[in-house]
């Protein structure tokens, strides 16, 4: 009896196994499901425009190198000859720009004709002594890079955050979406069982309003699959995954409420975030700028040395000799005319940081009102769902009762469902202005 019990079971489990009425994993079961985290740290590795960004802050980098190669020195060597009467020469020369406009050259020279070798050395300075020539116009290119390698950093920074804060919205705008179906779909099935129970009491009208509520809560849950779908296609797009790849979001919605400190989120923000640094950066290049030009408006004086020393077989000789040479433009007005453009970009970059500075506060302070209201509605609106269900009970003893027709029903239930939507999107709009005020500080 055994042994038969076991063949019974094993050619169940067999049948079913085979049986073509057996389901398959859907679409939906192999759709990948993505938390917030996820989303953020898939963002961060592939989101086109973050890439393209990190792509122009290298190319920045080496704009300084670039910059830098200024000083460099420079190796040539030439060789020369022509025919076995002619001499044999040799030069070679090192050349070097030096900060603060001190140019340097050593040049040697060798010639060997018939076993008379004739050896040349030469030495030659030149320094700007007055109307530039300042080590701080030496340095202004490579400045220049590194200012805007500073801003090219901030930049990205500022594009990684914002990228991520974009993202936050999107994934928050999903979960509101299929948050609301949930409900929405519990309210077509809420007014498919009002058809049965109308349709228990005989009541022509109530079985009319009954069944007119049907296809409107099957039209409102069309609609939100609709905003999912489009929303998951822009989440996709914003994470730079594959807008086919099936992916969804997690729903378990953590509602969290922050206490904020605006004055010290503030503070913070006008010494760290990336606006504010990048317009510091352009005064403080403006102002460098006019430095020099404010040097150049003064007539030239430059100082040029050379030091030779020749040796040969009949001679050894040196030689030094220096200039100095003055030089003034006419009326002097390009030099002038610059040094008063540079004047006047120092005095726009001053007022574009008091407005940069301004714009952050106010965007700070602004959004800290916003939240708290939120944080309020939220809290209010838990308050009428509350009173709403209270209230649901009520009509349902009146209506089963036969004390009302059941289309005072059906609008208690409505306000109730609608209720539930409301502060579904009221929280969730919390979370998204709590991640909009931290990107306003900086975070």
């Amino acid at each position: 009896m055994k042994l038969i019990l076991k063949l019974i079971v094993l050619s169940c489990c067999f049948l079913g196994a085979v049986s073509p009425g057996r389901a398959q994993p859907s679409g939906a079961d192999l759709e990948e499901v993505l938390s917030l985290e996820e989303c953020l740290a898939y963002a961060h590795r592939n989101a086109p425009g973050l890439n393209l960004q990190r792509l122009s802050y290298s190319n920045v980098v080496e704009a300084v190198q670039i910059a830098r190669a200024t000083y460099d020195p420079v190796f040539r060597v030439r060789r020369g000859w022509q025919s076995e009467d002619d001499p044999n020469r040799t030069t070679g020369s090192v050349s070097q720009t030096l900060p603060a406009e001190l140019d340097a050259q050593f040049t040697a020279r060798h010639q060997d004709s018939g076993g008379n070798e004739l050896t040349e050395y030469a030495l030659r300075l030149s320094k700007t002594l007055l109307g530039g020539g300042s080590l701080l116009e030496g340095r202004l290119p490579i400045e220049r890079a590194l200012i805007q390698e500073a801003r090219e950093a901030n930049s990205l920074s500022l594009e990684q955050r914002r990228q991520l804060l974009t993202v936050t919205q999107n994934y928050y705008a999903v979960v509101r979406d299929r948050l609301t179906l949930r409900l929405r779909q519990l309210q077509l099935a809420r007014a498919e069982r009002n058809l049965e129970h109308a349709k228990v009491k005989e009541d022509p009208l109530d079985i009319a309003t009954a069944r007119l509520r049907i296809p409107e809560s099957e039209l409102e849950v069309l609609s939100t699959r609709r905003r999912i779908a489009n929303g998951l296609l822009d989440l996709r797009d914003e994470i730079g995954m594959p807008v086919s790849h099936p992916m969804t979001v997690n729903t378990q919605m953590v509602y969290a409420v922050r206490d904020l400190d605006v004055r010290s989120d503030v503070a913070r923000a006008l010494e760290e975030h990336e606006r504010v640094l990048n317009a510091r950066l352009d005064l403080e290049l403006n102002e460098k700028e006019f430095k020099v030009a404010r040097t150049r408006r003064m007539p030239e004086v430059r100082v040029e040395m050379t030091v030779e020393r020749t040796d040969s077989a009949l001679e050894d000789d040196s030689e030094a000799r220096g200039e100095l040479v003055f030089e003034w433009p006419w009326l002097d007005r390009r030099d002038r005319a610059e040094a008063r453009q540079r004047l006047i970009d120092v005095e726009q970059s001053e007022i574009r940081l008091f407005d940069t500075v301004q714009d952050v506060r106010k965007s700070i302070e602004s959004l800290a009102l916003r939240v708290e209201e939120a944080r309020k509605s939220v809290a209010l609106q838990e308050e009428r769902v509350k009173v709403l269900e209270q209230q649901l009970r009520l009509y349902q003893d009146r209506w089963e009762n036969g004390e009302i027709n059941i289309l005072e029903y059906i609008r208690s239930q409505n306000d109730l469902e609608n209720a539930r939507v409301q502060l579904v999107s009221q929280q969730t709009r919390y979370m998204e202005l709590l991640a909009e005020y931290d990107f306003a500080t900086g975070r």
